[in-house]
């Protein structure tokens, strides 16, 4: 039994069981991007802990395919469901003023996946899967509707994150997987190659550096993280879609936002896993 099972046995699984944040393509990218910006210390001893074979994977995964992972076995580990995300209300009537955010949820998960992976004491399965968990909540934090969740006289209980905020005229259902889709900056269903992943990776890097990122990445709270991603899903999902149709000019702006969140997810993940592992 992992060390999280230890500390959060099994949890309510709640309304939001349904939810997934980016798709593979979306976590794929948030690891290239990452992969790209790691020390030679860290990247040698993060991919030496992705080698440890574990319950739910004998066999090592890549870099990249490591922060896809735990929405491969959802089915499997039911019981993490909730950890991909964090309902903060946004509303327009007082139901906000009753509704309470759950826990566990993306930033516990983030904050004890982030203990386990630094602690001495954890054994080498214990900590390769906490990786492959940490990398993986490091990308859905960074996409907004994993920290949102609406609540309206049609929404009394709430839209789950988007995901019963129904689009009309647009290839994706709903909010929720309109942006679990990275926007439609990739083929819906279709899962990019390794050289699309890494030629998109250098393109949106040199679209946005680093260095405009400075600020934010200043901010190590996991909670500031979902609430910048919240003020994000309110200004340009919710209210770009008021009467569930998105225009030409709103699926512009959701798609560079997709950019900047993926991007920044990448930066941040090689940030804190250098600041981790740099040391030989």
């Amino acid at each position: 039994m992992r060390l999280l099972k230890a500390i959060l046995f099994i949890f309510t699984i709640g309304l939001y069981s349904s939810l997934y944040a980016w798709d593979s393509n979306g976590h794929k990218l948030v690891a290239e991007i990452a992969y790209e910006n790691l020390t030679p210390n860290a990247k040698k001893s993060v991919l030496e802990m992705l080698k440890t074979p574990g319950p739910e994977y004998k066999h090592p995964l890549s870099f990249s395919n490591s922060a896809a992972w735990a929405d491969w076995i959802r089915s499997n580990l039911p019981e993490y469901n909730s950890w991909h995300y964090i309902n903060i209300p946004y509303c327009d009537n007082d139901s906000c003023f009753k509704q309470k955010t759950a826990s566990p949820n993306i930033v516990t998960a983030i904050l004890l996946d982030a203990a386990i992976v630094q602690n001495k004491l954890a054994s080498a399965i214990q900590k390769g899967e906490a990786l492959r968990f940490y990398m993986h909540w490091l990308g859905d934090i960074h996409q907004p509707m994993h920290s949102i969740t609406y609540y309206s006289k049609d929404y009394v209980e709430g839209d789950a994150g988007g995901n019963r905020y129904a689009l009309h005229d647009n290839p994706y259902p709903n909010l929720h997987a309109y942006w679990d889709g990275g926007c439609g900056l990739w083929p819906k269903n279709k899962s990019l190659n390794r050289k699309q992943l890494q030629s998109l990776a250098k393109v949106w890097q040199a679209q946005y550096p680093k260095k405009e990122f400075t600020a934010v990445l200043a901010h190590k709270d996991p909670l500031s993280w979902a609430k910048d991603s919240h003020a994000l899903a309110v200004e340009y999902a919710y209210k770009a879609a008021p009467k569930h149709y998105l225009t030409v000019k709103a699926q512009k702006n959701a798609q560079i936002i997709c950019q900047k969140q993926i991007t920044l997810a990448g930066y941040r993940l090689a940030q804190n896993l250098n600041a981790w592992y740099s040391a030989p």
